[in-house]
């Protein structure tokens, strides 16, 4: 069952990234949704099978924690970083928690590509390309546990996600440039937790380059608030670790004896 569990949470995480990042390219840079897909799926692909990211191990307790927990933050409207808590639970680096926390500082390099990046056709997708090819290294990788699943999950998630990210930000605000920076802003972040060997929240990061890239191109990309509940995630995640491993023994007498 570990397989079917890792599936699941990866067929979550890569819908909830491509509902944030595929968005901005497929829909603000005039690329498309179609070859936004086919290079977001490769990418993907190849970042998982050149990952030295080791595979998580979801047990069925490890499973239906975190699922309920995506269920009541997602009606709370609070983005769960499904990479995060997964990673947490399993090892609660004091160095991990640093990283997580101060993530959004990594998006102020966003100030700069909105300086530097030219209109180009080409970037935008060779940006999605390296934002992609990170997710699927530093992220989706840890729920790899069987080829078939994992590019099956990829398939699906990126195309569901794509086909709602339209409103996932004020995508009609959006320039080609600004679509680019924050691609490169969070491909940027998402090297220092692929060097780390620590996961990050793409979402968190994406959305503090969209905040960033507000402020440097004088549009409004995203809500402020979209932000904040992705932080909330982040702190959500790490206390909903924290407990986890509290109570992890009385957690797994409960699923017993319910099974």
């Amino acid at each position: 069952m570990e397989d079917i569990y890792a599936f699941i949470l990866a067929l979550l995480l890569i819908y909830n990234n491509s509902l944030v990042l595929l968005g901005p390219t497929a829909w603000g840079t005039g690329v498309g949704p179609r070859k936004a897909l086919v290079v977001a799926t490769v990418a993907q692909l190849l970042g998982v099978a050149t990952s030295s990211m080791h595979p998580l191990q979801i047990g069925h307790t490890t499973f239906l924690y975190i699922a309920v927990l995506y269920f009541l933050l997602s009606m709370a409207k609070i983005s769960l970083p499904v990479s995060v808590v997964s990673y947490a639970i399993s090892s609660l680096r004091p160095e991990a928690v640093a990283l997580w926390l101060t993530s959004p500082a990594a998006s102020l390099i966003a100030y700069m590509w909105c300086r530097l990046a030219k209109r180009s056709g080409a970037l935008s997708l060779l940006s999605l390309f390296a934002v992609m090819y990170a997710f699927g290294y530093n992220n989706v990788a840890l729920f790899s546990r069987n080829i078939v699943l994992t590019a099956s999950a990829i398939a699906m998630g990126t195309y569901l996600g794509l086909g709602f990210s339209r409103w996932a930000a004020d995508l009609v605000a959006l320039r080609q440039r600004t679509a680019v920076s924050i691609n490169l802003s969070v491909a940027t972040g998402a090297l220092i937790g692929i060097l780390a060997h620590i996961p990050i929240s793409f979402t968190l990061v994406a959305y503090s380059a969209m905040l960033v890239a507000s402020y440097s191109s004088a549009i409004r990309v995203v809500k402020i608030e979209k932000f904040l509940r992705a932080y909330l995630g982040i702190i959500a995640a790490l206390l909903a670790a924290l407990i986890f491993r509290a109570v992890e023994p009385q957690l797994r007498y409960l699923v017993l004896r319910v099974s």
